[in-house]
């Protein structure tokens, strides 16, 4: 019996130190190791192939400091735990590279110096103790340093952002300056003549104002300058990608800057239409030839002299008079393209993962042909409108209706709305004389203008023949980055290209990954169809209906089995009463 007892205890001790060993073991391998499975849609909480590219070439020791309050309401331990697994992949992934701390600035006034200096404010957070609303302070913030450069993510709010600002701040302490973007002046006023915008006091600041969204959305990440070509002078070389709306007053010269700050290794994104949009009686649209439609037909995109219109749309608000009332009434606009998640392509990062994307009043781009063989391009669509869509010709009322005159479905097809060609392109000046800066005008004298042309030293500008590798992209609206247009999507689909072209594509899979629409599409072709009323009834319904046959389904494998146990049950008893009474006997 003592035997048993000893070899009993043994066992134990040693169960019990396997046991030990086995967790010291996990525990050593999960520090050294970071795994976890993501089963979200779209691998939502996995890092990003850009992330690790980034983590992995720190050539020196990053710092990262969590600043987090031990005492925070229940509502944000999801984020500190958010945050705690994604530095501890980032430190994992980094391979010693990154250091990262956590703080705790309450009642420490070291820590709480170095988050001010860090730009990690002190927050007001409000939670419910006892049934009452109560108010503390805490610290919710992450700050990053390398050497005497500092970054900061203030307020951890945006978790599905949190990889794309995280790894940007890192990017950022690390480069030794800001990458330059350029939005070209604008040398028209759309709608506004110009000497109603200069009572306004719209002169050199209507860029400023009119493309707002760019200015203050990048001037996070970019220099985000305004480039003026009216005085004929080079555009900064450093200036990695161009924008260029739209403008009817592109002279010479300006096409020449433009032309030449291409050949020297320049990125652009011009945004054109072939049309004007006018109020004066109403909303209508003309066809308007610009030279700067002249200069990307020689690149190889034709901007078509058209409108695109698309049962795929947005909706305007029209005022309706119902008696004495005036309300107003949402009426779809085929004219306000809605690109959706299948209108962009799979096979380019930049816009592989976006799910939205607004044009208004857009024209539809082609490809021109090389006849002279001039460029070694390669081209791609990026975003097109649905396969319900149309061009209109011609003069244009852009009047909402509340029914629009649809064409035969066998005339519908989609249309390119924004292309990017990459490759070898010639100068649209090849074999030109340079423009001259001034041109002469009535009333000027020829001797002042050539003064003004021999002092901007012409005489010394030589004509860049060619590129080696140049990007160029084309979107057939010119307003859709506007203030007044400026939508989420649109502001996002900008950035992402701008990221594209100036760094590298290394951040466009990480930003992209948290744009997801999965609102029913509005289609003027599918008004009054019970698509909408099934997907609503199966979303509200279908899973009630599972759970309830799931649970008719256990509970009837249940019965089964205390039926089938109860027959065992009676057929022993029975038995044994048989051979009971057989005993008796």
């Amino acid at each position: 019996m003592k035997k048993q007892k000893i070899k009993s205890r043994v066992e134990y001790i040693v169960m019990a130190g396997a046991v030990i060993v086995a967790v010291a073991l996990v525990n050593y391998f999960s520090d050294k190791v970071f795994y976890r499975l993501d089963l979200t849609e779209n691998r939502q909480y996995t890092v990003s192939d850009a992330t690790k590219r980034v983590l992995k070439g720190l050539d020196d020791i990053v710092t990262v400091k969590a600043f987090f309050s031990k005492e925070l309401p229940p509502e944000t331990h999801i984020t500190v735990n958010t945050v705690r697994d994604l530095l501890s992949e980032y430190k994992n992934i980094a391979g010693g590279k990154l250091r990262v701390t956590w703080e705790d600035p309450a009642g420490d006034e070291e820590a709480m110096g170095m988050a001010m200096s860090l730009g990690v404010p002190e927050i007001r957070l409000q939670t419910f103790k006892r049934d009452k609303a109560e108010t503390m302070v805490g610290y919710m913030g992450i700050g990053i340093m390398y050497a005497d450069k500092k970054e900061s993510i203030p307020i951890v709010q945006n978790l599905p952002n949190l990889e794309y600002d995280l790894t940007q701040a890192i990017m950022k302490v690390k480069r030794s300056s800001a990458p330059k973007i350029g939005v070209l002046k604008s040398q028209t006023s759309d709608f506004i003549p110009p000497e109603i915008s200069g009572r306004m006091n719209m002169g050199d600041e209507k860029t400023e104002k009119k493309f707002a969204p760019i200015f203050e959305s990048f001037k996070r990440d970019y220099e985000v300058v305004a480039v003026d070509v009216s005085e004929g002078k080079p555009i900064d070389k450093e200036i990695r990608t161009l924008i260029v709306p739209n403008g009817d007053r592109f002279n010479d010269r300006a096409l020449f800057e433009i032309d030449q700050y291409f050949m020297n290794g320049g990125n652009i994104i011009a945004l054109v239409n072939a049309t004007e949009v006018s109020f004066q009686y109403g909303p209508q649209g003309t066809i308007k030839e610009t030279k700067l439609l002249e200069i990307l037909e020689y690149y190889g995109v034709r901007v078509e002299r058209n409108m695109i219109m698309d049962a795929s749309c947005g909706q305007v608000q029209v005022p309706r008079n119902l008696g004495m009332f005036t309300i107003n009434e949402l009426l779809p606009y085929p004219y306000f393209i809605r690109i959706t998640r299948s209108g962009f392509s799979e096979s380019n990062p930049v816009v592989s993962a976006q799910s939205e994307l607004m044009l208004g009043w857009a024209s539809s781009l082609t490809l021109a042909p090389d006849t002279a063989g001039a460029h070694k391009v390669t081209a791609a669509t990026l975003a097109s409108s649905s396969e319900q869509s149309w061009e209109v010709t011609g003069n244009f009322d852009l009047s909402p209706q509340p029914n629009y005159q649809i064409p035969p479905k066998e005339s519908m097809k989609p249309h390119a709305m924004a292309m990017y060609l990459n490759g070898a392109f010639k100068s649209y000046f090849n074999g030109k004389p340079v423009p001259p800066a001034k041109e002469k005008t009535s009333g000027e004298e020829e001797d002042s203008i050539n003064k003004i042309n021999l002092a901007g030293n012409d005489a010394d500008r030589a004509v860049t023949p060619s590129n080696t590798s140049g990007n160029l992209v084309v979107v057939g609206d010119a307003n859709f980055i506007t203030s007044q247009n400026a939508s989420g999507p649109n502001v996002t689909f900008m950035m992402n290209l701008v990221d594209w072209l100036s760094l590298d594509n290394n951040l466009i899979s990480v930003r992209a990954r948290t744009l997801k629409d999965k609102t029913i599409n509005p289609n003027i072709l599918e008004a009054g169809s019970a698509k909408p009323g099934v997907i609503r009834a199966i979303n509200l319904l279908l899973m009630p209906i599972l759970v309830v046959i799931a649970g008719i389904v256990i509970s009837l494998r249940r019965r089964e089995k205390i039926a089938a146990a109860s027959g065992v049950s009676n057929t022993t008893s029975t038995q044994n009463i048989s051979r009971k009474g057989s005993a008796d006997e």
